[in-house]
């Protein structure tokens, strides 16, 4: 419209191509806001070459020139037009700046060899015929030379747009037009320069094709693209025919024109041809050695290609090279073979199943945009040409930029098989393989998993920690087998005695635990004040009840039905501060590989401020109270628990010093012939000097040492003194000589080496063994079958040294054991003589067992006599030995040396001196 405006209004021409000229430069300005191109200077540069073209107009016209020429030349708006040039050549390298290297390489040389030509087309045109024009200055001469050269220079920087690839872009067509506009009208300006008389209509159509061109070309949608790297092939490989004709045109221009203008040009003319095909000679020279080694390096690519397609074609993962729209452009053969046809069914965001299908298709719609960055998921679901889902690790490749591959290479690996192995040694890993219920480390966990909101558990509420009693026993006595089906049965029944939402687990050997949960019906209990939350904890001693009466009936085996008991430990969240400060520890009988044993452990591998961790411990210390108590029974966590259970491992830890230092000592209490009351011998007792308890009594510390395993070297130590000490009690001339009495624990009897260490004790002292006295619990014969226990029992008896059974009565030994074991004597607990002055069944019973006793050939002594009563009776009875607190309390080695030297009938207020 100014165009035409300008042509049919003379007096408005001034105007109306200001506003031609402007309104291209807001075209550019538009299309830069609306497009934003990444980056932006090459169309700012653009606008500017636009906006100087249209200044240069107005002053030349205002020079009192129109804008086909009419005008001074040279003048100031020379200056302005020339400047248009470098914007313009800067733009049009902007464009192909981001492109690979090596295809700009080849297009600037493919430019340089067009640029030259036209450059020496426009000499011939324009500077030889010029030449002979007197009229002529130097300086016209120079300017329109430099405008034909830059015309052409623009020309050919516009042409490497198609070159490099871009033609299919709307805008290079409209740039090329502008281009070849300002050439056509400069070189008409140029001709009317060099002849005045010459005119032919349309002298402006270049310059306005030039703005119009330019302006729409910045407002087509794929003006940013423009500026993008090259996504394509450059034209020399898309059209290598129409290239070698393009450049070989270009390349003869300089040739052609030197023969035919050699007859009428002068000498400096023909130079400058022949310079230029020289120039031309060396460019397309170079463009050859670059199409070479491109050539080599697309030879190379074809190469490494095949081999990684070979490759490609025998790898058991899924490659697909994906394009930017999200479509397959290649698959490897075992892509084919794991989505068969679903592979041409459209975008491959169709082979992920939801949410990863959403997720890769919001990926591809973010290539689009520079500014984003892709978010593409690692682990994914495929589903395959038949339909499964498989479990896939992705990785995504961003080629786009590689012109062999133009696009997103997705390499799929088929994890299915991978992860669910991984499962199951998880699985594996976390539940007790013979029970079928979670271990330690599974309900730890959960006990985490508990902690965090989103696991949708209603939370734990307390532990209760269960342990078998006397466990071992089952399977020392029946075999490991039938242990094993005892510890299934105790899962089945503490499953079936729980409620549905609390967690039963097993931590090894005979112990288990019970994690209860919240009760959904009182869920916020805590939150409702201290009466709800008191009903929640009576709930949860309902349950330890439940649980404990479940072990009423027997467990049925292939033995026949077990009387089991079990110990219960409960623990309430919420009131287990401060049992942090102690350790974890178990209470188990040790049955098998993983039951834990005796009392808090300070160096138990555990983070003292878990709260799982505090729970079990609180649980334990529970449970070791109810094993204290005497076992098949449950209690409740309180603080005074852990008070107690740091005194215990204070005492421990002290006992560890004292063995190590030999700090223990032995008492003796005497044992006399009951019808003389002259001494037989004497029991080695065990004390305790402790620095700051005092003299402790073994009723304080042997328990101990046989739960934590110091009773070894406790009875060790015991075994020396005490012999060391019998040896220097000696016979007294014509009479007997002194045995001593050493108390035997059931785990030393049943440990490794305790043989051993008797025969080396009666070696080093020389003692005559007749007069050592081993006494064992009747713990000790629970199962006169017990082959280990006889064997030992027998070895023993083999060194010559007498077997007792102590504290017979308060045990479980039968009278097959007398008959089985090798018992040389019997001690009738006290709990039999302090009754024998007021019970007739209690004398008969004792009268019953020394006509056994008698029969076996098993001599017998009475315990815990402690009056002038219950001696007569026993003597009436036959009885002929005893000890008691009336003859002598335990003494210290010296003063139980001086009762001895004494030899004399004990009086019997002899306690009380």
């Amino acid at each position: 419209m100014s165009f035409a405006a300008y042509e049919l209004l003379p007096s408005g021409q001034l105007l109306w191509w200001t506003v031609l000229g402007m309104t291209s430069v807001a075209a550019v300005v538009v299309g830069i806001v609306r497009y934003r191109p990444r980056p932006v200077l090459p169309w700012v540069l653009v606008a500017g070459a636009l906006l100087l073209e249209s200044i240069g107009d107005v002053v030349y016209q205002a020079l009192g020139g129109n804008v086909g020429g009419g005008g001074p030349f040279p003048s100031a708006a020379d200056a302005i037009y020339l400047g248009v040039y470098p914007l313009a050549v800067f733009a049009l390298l902007g464009f192909v700046l981001r492109d690979k290297p090596e295809y700009r390489q080849g297009t600037l040389l493919d430019v340089l060899i067009v640029a030259i030509g036209l450059g020496a087309l426009s000499w011939s045109i324009f500077v030889i015929p010029s030449g002979h024009l007197a009229y002529e200055s130097m300086l016209n001469n120079t300017v329109l030379i430099t405008y034909l050269l830059g015309d052409a220079l623009v020309l050919a920087l516009a042409l490497q747009l198609p070159l490099a690839g871009r033609l299919r872009a709307a805008p290079v067509p409209l740039l090329l037009l502008g281009a070849l506009g300002m050439l056509y009208s400069d070189e008409y300006f140029a001709v009317a320069e060099l002849h005045p008389t010459w005119s032919v209509p349309g002298e402006i159509l270049g310059y306005a094709a030039f703005y119009v061109a330019w302006g729409l070309a910045a407002l087509m949608p794929s003006m940013a693209q423009l500026v993008r790297p090259l996504s394509g092939r450059p034209w020399a490989l898309v059209a290598p025919r129409t290239w070698v004709a393009l450049l070989c045109s270009a390349a003869l221009v300089s040739p052609v024109l030197l023969l035919v203008t050699a007859y009428r040009a002068d000498p400096a003319d023909t130079l400058v041809l022949a310079g230029c095909c020289v120039v031309l000679f060396l460019l397309v020279f170079a463009r050859l050695v670059q199409a070479m080694r491109a050539w080599q390096a697309n030879a190379l690519r074809g190469e490494t290609q095949a081999y990684l397609h070979t490759l490609i074609a025998d790898a058991q993962d899924a490659v697909i090279v994906v394009s930017p729209k999200g479509r397959v452009s290649f698959s490897s053969p075992s892509a084919k073979q794991l989505f068969g046809d679903r592979l041409q069914e459209g975008s491959v965001a169709g082979l992920f199943s939801e949410p990863d299908q959403a997720l890769v298709a919001r990926c591809f719609d973010q290539l689009g945009d520079p500014q984003a960055a892709p978010d593409w998921p690692g682990a994914v679901r495929v589903q395959t040409g038949d339909g499964r889902i498989v479990l896939a690790e992705a990785r995504w490749s961003d080629l786009r930029a590689d012109p062999t591959v133009a696009g997103i290479v997705l390499t799929l690996r088929d994890v299915t098989e991978e992860r669910r192995l991984e499962e199951e040694l998880r699985r594996q890993a976390l539940t007790d393989p013979l029970t079928g219920l979670m271990n330690r480390q599974g309900l730890r966990l959960l006990m985490q998993e508990d902690r965090d909101p989103a696991s949708g558990r209603m939370g734990a509420a307390g532990l209760l920690m269960v342990d078998l009693d006397d466990f071992k026993e089952i399977n020392d006595t029946l075999g490991h087998p039938i242990g094993d089906e005892v510890l299934v049965a105790v899962a089945e029944r503490l499953t079936a005695n729980v409620r549905e939402e609390d967690a039963v687990a097993r931590f090894g050997g005979d112990e288990f635990a019970v994690l209860m949960a919240h009760d959904p019906e009182r869920a916020g209990v805590e939150r409702a004040g201290p009466e709800r939350a008191g009903l929640e904890r009576t709930g949860l001693e309902a349950i330890a009840q439940r649980v404990l009466d479940a072990f009423d009936e027997p467990v049925e085996s292939n033995a026949g039905p077990l009387r089991v008991t079990a110990s219960l430990g409960l623990a309430v969240l919420g009131e287990t501060e401060g049992s942090g400060s102690g350790s974890g520890f178990g209470a188990g009988d040790g049955a098998g590989g993983g039951a834990g044993g005796g009392e808090p452990n300070p160096d138990a591998d555990e983070d003292p401020d878990s709260e799982p961790d505090a729970l079990m411990r609180a649980a334990d210390l529970a449970l070791y109270a109810a094993k204290a108590e005497g076992k098949a029974r449950w209690r409740r966590y309180h603080a005074a628990l852990l008070d107690q259970a740091v005194r215990r491992a204070e005492l421990r830890s002290a006992l560890d010093d004292a063995l190590a230092l030999g700090s223990l000592a032995v008492f003796y209490q005497p044992v006399v012939h009951l019808h003389t009351r002259r001494i037989a011998g004497f029991e080695a007792l065990a004390r305790w000097p402790h620095p700051t308890l005092g003299l402790l009594g073994p009723d304080v510390f042997i328990p101990l040492a046989e739960e934590t395993g110091q009773i070894r070297e406790l009875g060790g130590q015991m075994l020396r003194m005490a012999v060391k000490q019998a040896v220097t009690w000696s016979a007294p001339s014509g009479g007997e000589g002194c045995f001593i009495g050493i108390n035997v624990s059931v785990h030393q009897l049943r440990g490794e080496g305790f043989v051993e260490a008797v025969r080396d004790v009666l070696a080093e002292t020389g003692i005559d063994p007749r007069y050592v006295v081993l006494e064992v619990t009747e713990t000790a014969l629970l199962d006169h079958e017990d082959v280990g226990v006889r064997e030992r029992l027998q070895d023993l008896r083999a060194l010559g040294v007498a077997i007792a059974l102590d504290d017979f009565g308060t045990g479980y030994a039968s009278l097959i054991s007398l008959h089985d074991m090798p018992i040389d004597i019997i001690k009738i607990d006290k709990s039999f003589t302090s009754r024998l002055t007021t019970s007739d069944r209690m004398r008969r019973l004792v009268r019953g067992l020394l006509t056994i006793s008698d029969t076996l050939d098993i001599s017998t002594i009475a315990e815990g006599i402690e009056g002038w009563d219950q001696h007569r009776r026993l003597l009436e009875l036959g009885v002929r030995a005893g000890q008691g607190y009336l003859y002598s309390r335990p003494l210290a080695a010296g003063a139980a040396s001086a009762l001895w030297a004494e030899q004399r009938p004990l009086p019997l207020d002899h306690g009380k001196r």
